[in-house]
C-alpha cells in the first residue's frame, strides 16, 4: 500500500515537471521558488509536498494545472493528479484543526435542558457587534477575512466545503435586503431550494437564515448554535478568542445551507463588502450592488467614491456584476474594480418601467409596492443571470441584462414578503406603518409612502422615531416633516421596557442611558425644526416603547383610529412589534 502511495506521488511530481517545462517556460507566470526546486533536481516526494502547500494558497494556479492535465491526458486518466492535490490540500487543512474538534459529532448533539434557545440567544448577544468587530480589526491591523477563515476552520468547514454552494452576493447601501428577498422569491418560484442570509432581524434572530423563504426553526437554530459554539470555545488560543456576533452567524449559516443542500445561496453583505466576513466565499459568479449613500463613514470612508470601492470588494474573477448605482464616478470605480478583480463584467440594470410594456403588465405594476419598484429590476437580473449560468434548462432566453417578465418572476414579485419595509400592520385602533428607512434617500421614499397611504385619512398621526450610529437625525426629520403634519412625535431608545435600569449588567445600563440621551438630542433637533418653520412642537421623549404606547393609550380615545409611522431603524421596528404583541396579544 505504501509502495503504491509513493508511486502516485512520484507520478504527480513527474506530471508537475512536465507542467513546468511546457507551461512555465512557455511564458506563463508561476512560482519562481518551485521552478528553482525543479531546476535543482529535488526528489519527486519533496516536490510533491511543496506542491500541496503551493496550490493550497494559489487555487487559481491549480485550475491552470487541471486544464493543462486534461489537455495532456485528454481526460483518459482515472486518477487525475490535480484531484489528488485537491484532496491532499483538504487533509492538510483538517490536520491543522486539533483532533478534539473533529471528534464524534454525537458529542455536540446531546444538550442539557438549559442549553436551549433562550440561553443560545443570551450567549450570542454577548459577542461583539459587526461594526465593533470591524473597528477593532482595523485598529489592530487584523485581516478580517483571514480571521473569518480561522473560525470557519475551527467550526469544521473549509473553503473547499464553501465551494459546494452556489452564491448570489449583494452589497450596497440601500435595498440590499429587499433585493435579496425578491431574488430569493423569484428563484423559489422556479422550483429551486433557496438559502438566504440577511441582517439585521426584526423579531427573532432565526429570520436571518432562511430556507425556501422561511426562517429556520428555533430548535434547528439551537442545535447548530451549540454545536458550533462549543467547537469554537474549545479551540480558543486565548481568552475571548471568539468570532463577533455577525461573523458567528455567518459561519452558522454556511453550516445550515450545506446541511440543507440548498441549490442557491443569496448572501447579503453586513457592512461594506471588501472586509465583510461574507466575502470569504471564493466562487461567486453573480454579484449585485444596490444604490449607494453615506453610511458607516468611520469604517467605509467619508465619500461615495470610497464607499463604492468598499462595496465592489465582493466582486470575484469572472463575476457578472449588476448594479443600480446612479453616480457616474461610482460606476467608474466599480468598473475599475471589475478589471482589478480579474475581468468581471459590469451591467447597469434596465429601468423597471421597461418590464411593463403591455396593458396587462402595467396593471400588475400598479399592485406592486415601493420596495419592488425600486429594487425589482436588480433582483430580476440577478435571478436571470444565476439561472443562465447554473440552470440553463430553466430559462429559454439567453439575453444578458434584458427587460422581460416570465410567469415565475411575476409569481416571485407578488409573493415576496419582506417585513419592515413599507409594511402596514393593524393592532386594535392602531394602524401601524413600519419602514426601516435610515438614509436620506430611503426616508424620502418612506415619507412619500406614508403620506400617500394616509392622504384620505383624518385620523391623528403619530411618529415614533430613533436612529442608531453616527447618522444625522436633523436631515431625516426634516424630510419626514415635509411630508406630514404629526399630532405626536415620540423619541425613544430601541428597548421594549426600561427595566434594564434595575439590571446588574452595567454595560446594558450604560447602553440604555446612551440611547436615551440620543433620543433627547433628536427631540431638540425636532424642536429647532419647528422653530424654523413656526409650527407647533408635539414632541415627547420616552424611556421605552411600552411607556410610549401606554401614553398613547391614555392620551387618545380608544375608539379612535390612529395612524402611527415607525421609522429610522430596523431594530426599532423589531422592538415595536414585540411591544405591541405584548400589549395587544397580536390581535
Amino acid at each position: 500500500m505504501l509502495k503504491r502511495h509513493l508511486k502516485i506521488k512520484e507520478n504527480l511530481a513527474n506530471m508537475f515537471s512536465l507542467y513546468v517545462r511546457r507551461v512555465v517556460y512557455g511564458g506563463h507566470e508561476f512560482s519562481p521558488l518551485l521552478t528553482l526546486q525543479y531546476q535543482r533536481g529535488y526528489s519527486p516526494r519533496k516536490l510533491f509536498k511543496m506542491l500541496n502547500i503551493y496550490f493550497l494558497y494559489h487555487p487559481r494556479q491549480l485550475k491552470m494545472f487541471q486544464t493543462f492535465e486534461e489537455c495532456v491526458f485528454q481526460s483518459t486518466q482515472k486518477r487525475p493528479c490535480s484531484t489528488l492535490i485537491e484532496k491532499s490540500n483538504k487533509q492538510i487543512i483538517l490536520q491543522r484543526t486539533p483532533n478534539k474538534y473533529k471528534s464524534n459529532e454525537q458529542k455536540y448533539v446531546q444538550y442539557t435542558e438549559d442549553q436551549k434557545y433562550g440561553e443560545a440567544i443570551e450567549t450570542l448577544n454577548a459577542l461583539q457587534t459587526n461594526a465593533e468587530a470591524l473597528r477593532l480589526s482595523m485598529k489592530h491591523n487584523i485581516n478580517h477575512l483571514e480571521d473569518t477563515h480561522k473560525y470557519l476552520l475551527r467550526s469544521g468547514l473549509t473553503l473547499f466545503d464553501l465551494k459546494e454552494l452556489s452564491y448570489i452576493h449583494v452589497s450596497g447601501t440601500k435595498g440590499k435586503g429587499s433585493t435579496c428577498a425578491l431574488t430569493e422569491s423569484i428563484l423559489y418560484a422556479y422550483g429551486l431550494k433557496t438559502g438566504f442570509y440577511s441582517s439585521p432581524h426584526l423579531v427573532s434572530v432565526t429570520e436571518r437564515i432562511r430556507v425556501n423563504g422561511e426562517p429556520i426553526s428555533k430548535e434547528k437554530f439551537t442545535r447548530y448554535f451549540w454545536k458550533i459554539y462549543d467547537k469554537l470555545q474549545d479551540a480558543q488560543d486565548y481568552e475571548h478568542d471568539m468570532p463577533g456576533y455577525f461573523k458567528f452567524l455567518t459561519i452558522l449559516a454556511f453550516h445550515v445551507f450545506l446541511e440543507e443542500r440548498v441549490d442557491v445561496v443569496i448572501l447579503e453583505v453586513g457592512i461594506g463588502g471588501e472586509l465583510d466576513c461574507t466575502n470569504i466565499v471564493p466562487n461567486t459568479k453573480t454579484v449585485g450592488i444596490t444604490s449607494l449613500g453615506l453610511e458607516h463613514t468611520n469604517l467605509l470612508g467619508e465619500t461615495l467614491n470610497e464607499i463604492a470601492w468598499q462595496k465592489a470588494g465582493i466582486i470575484k474573477p469572472g463575476s457578472m456584476v449588476y448594479t443600480t448605482v446612479a453616480q457616474e464616478d461610482c460606476i467608474r470605480i466599480i468598473r475599475d474594480r471589475c478589471k482589478e478583480k480579474g475581468g468581471a463584467d459590469l451591467h447597469k440594470v434596465p429601468d423597471f418601467e421597461l418590464y411593463f410594456q403591455d396593458e396587462k403588465d402595467r396593471e400588475l405594476k400598479k399592485s406592486l409596492n415601493h420596495v419592488i419598484l425600486l429594487n425589482g429590476s436588480l433582483a430580476i437580473q440577478l435571478a436571470y443571470d444565476w439561472l443562465r449560468q447554473n440552470r440553463k434548462d430553466m430559462t429559454e432566453r439567453k439575453e444578458i441584462n434584458k427587460a422581460y417578465l416570465t410567469k415565475q418572476v411575476v409569481e416571485g414579485l407578488i409573493n415576496c414578503h419582506w417585513p419592515g419595509r413599507c409594511q402596514m400592520i393593524k393592532y386594535l385602533n392602531l394602524n401601524m406603518y413600519l419602514d426601516g428607512a435610515h438614509t436620506s434617500e430611503s426616508m424620502k421614499i418612506c415619507g412619500s409612502w406614508f403620506s400617500q397611504s394616509v392622504s384620505y385619512s383624518e385620523n391623528p398621526k403619530i411618529l415614533i422615531f430613533n436612529i442608531t450610529g453616527d447618522r444625522d437625525s436633523t436631515t431625516l426629520l426634516k424630510i419626514l416633516k415635509s411630508f406630514s403634519v404629526f399630532d405626536l412625535v415620540c423619541f425613544l431608545p430601541n428597548v421594549i421596557t426600561s427595566a434594564t435600569t434595575n439590571t446588574p449588567d452595567t454595560q446594558l445600563i450604560h447602553a440604555h442611558r446612551e440611547q436615551l440621551e440620543r433620543a433627547k438630542m433628536h427631540a431638540c433637533n425636532w424642536e429647532l425644526l419647528c422653530l424654523e418653520d413656526q409650527t407647533p412642537n408635539f414632541a415627547k421623549v420616552f424611556p421605552s416603547l411600552l411607556s410610549c404606547f401606554q401614553y398613547i393609550q391614555d392620551e387618545f380615545d380608544k375608539s379612535q383610529q390612529l395612524d402611527v409611522l415607525v421609522t429610522g431603524s430596523l431594530h426599532l421596528l423589531g422592538a415595536t412589534i414585540l411591544s405591541l404583541n405584548k400589549l395587544y396579544k397580536n390581535i
